[in-house]
């Protein structure tokens, strides 16, 4: 397995996403960009995107922070993101860069990328699909669901959303609002999971481990059942979205 810096900008402010592939990388590849939680390009994303790259796809780690940036405390992660809570068109126009960066790199298949996003990442995807760009596939894990005041144009996303049922940060209520949406949209294909017993974060190891008490009450909880299980569900709707289609 390779791994590759690559370097983009958002303006000044450079970006550093992190490129995965195969050595025998074939001309025309299936891709996948994946968008970090709320601590940024941490060990927990970059091994996932390994573990992506290792079924066979070309993965991008997008850097949605600017440098690498990440953080290991709460109060950390809050600072990162507090930019991207406030201003949503700031989320959709890294996300956006994301993707015209991967559809950049040698060897991808324009015609065949996905996104993958955990927490904030799974806001990132659903504002890259709400931009409506030409994504075939979307997966959200324990994603912040709620839209924005922005415009959304015609998703062509097909998108798996997989959640904690338990998850307090996004309660099953939303998911009216979420399927309103998309009917709105005229989304032709979503699917929507829950985990019975998952919290928020449940497919970090470390969640939990930052400061214990404050995390339990942000209901911030490891579940390896529910994590293991989505990835191979992740897994199998890209294989049947990019490369059967």
């Amino acid at each position: 397995m390779q791994q590759k810096t690559i370097e983009y900008f958002d303006g000044e402010q450079k970006l550093l996403g992190q490129l995965f592939f195969k050595p025998e990388i074939a001309q025309s590849q299936p891709a996948i960009i994946v968008f970090s939680a709320f601590e940024g390009l941490s060990h927990f994303t970059l091994s996932y995107a390994k573990q992506l790259a290792e079924q066979g796809y070309i993965i991008f780690a997008a850097d949605m922070y600017g440098n690498g940036s990440t953080a290991n405390t709460i109060a950390g992660c809050f600072e990162l993101i507090g930019p991207f809570l406030q201003d949503r068109s700031l989320v959709r126009t890294r996300a956006n860069l994301a993707y015209e960066t991967l559809i950049q790199q040698p060897g991808v298949n324009k015609a065949k990328i996905g996104a993958i996003g955990f927490c904030f990442g799974g806001m990132c995807v659903l504002e890259l699909a709400r931009s409506g760009v030409d994504l075939p596939a979307g997966v959200s894990i324990h994603g912040v669901l709620a839209k924005s005041d922005l415009v959304t144009h015609p998703i062509k996303t097909k998108l798996l959303v997989l959640h904690g049922y338990q998850d307090p940060q996004v309660p099953p209520s939303q998911l009216q609002e979420f399927a309103k949406e998309m009917a709105q949209a005229n989304v032709d294909d979503w699917t929507f999971t829950f985990f019975s017993h998952a919290k928020h974060s449940f497919t970090d190891p470390l969640t939990g481990t930052f400061d214990p008490e404050k995390e339990k009450t942000m209901g911030r909880e490891y579940n390896k059942v529910a994590a293991e299980r989505s990835f191979r569900y992740a897994v199998d709707f890209f294989n049947e979205t990019l490369l059967k289609s």
